[in-house]
């Protein structure tokens, strides 16, 4: 159980939209904090779906989920478009950053097709809910690696804007299907939101990059 709990979720969670959070986050963050708020954000989001089964759905609304999740996407872009703090203003509070990034991954799992598969395993297999657990948080925690290895090693390669944009966008794509899944939009809506966004993020840019000029 264990073994097939594990090849499951990494297959469902191969190129799926948390590993892409992920590479994004490399950007921002050292990659120690980056995978340490990743296995915190497992652990949490493996335990609870493998304790709470189907009444995960009854306890939290999925629309207030799936609102809570695109807000901190869109501020994790914003964020991103301003310069990164020097090494020495960073270290002295690495715990936020790892408790930011394991908020942002439960989030993003909450709802999710991995999530999803790993209440309907608990929920199948009860008497096994420490293999299922096992499984379904060693499968996320290898696919994730990989996606942090797969940013380290794509975004190093890249223009340092092109790489903040690059992975904003990431951030804005993700927010912005995540409110349209709970409010219903006309591709005039739509068009009018993207352009606002896209202005807010250019100013954005534009004034973390002024005082660095």
């Amino acid at each position: 159980m264990l073994l097939h709990t594990f090849i499951l979720v990494l297959l469902a969670e191969m190129a799926d939209k948390t590993q892409l959070m992920m590479m994004a986050l490399t950007n921002r963050y050292k990659t120690r904090s980056v995978v340490m708020g990743m296995m915190l954000g497992v652990i949490l989001i493996s335990a609870f779906s493998v304790l709470a089964g189907n009444v995960i759905g009854n306890l939290i609304p999925m629309d207030a989920i799936k609102l809570c999740a695109a807000v901190l996407f869109l501020v994790f872009g914003m964020i991103n478009l301003f310069p990164a703090k020097a090494e020495n203003e960073t270290t002295c509070n690495l715990s936020m950053p790892i408790l930011s990034i394991a908020f942002t991954f439960l989030l993003a799992e909450l709802g999710d097709k991995t999530q999803l598969a790993t209440v309907a395993m608990a929920a199948d297999h009860s008497e096994a809910l420490l293999a299922v657990f096992l499984g379904a948080a060693a499968g996320l925690i290898v696919a994730n690696l990989i996606g942090i290895l797969a940013g380290k090693l794509i975004l190093a390669r890249l223009n340092e804007n092109v790489v903040k944009i690059f992975a904003s966008f990431i951030f804005f794509l993700f927010g912005s299907l995540r409110i349209f899944e709970v409010f219903p939009t006309t591709s005039l809506m739509v068009w009018l939101y993207s352009a606002i966004l896209i202005t807010i993020a250019y100013f954005c840019y534009e004034k973390g990059h002024a005082s660095h000029r």
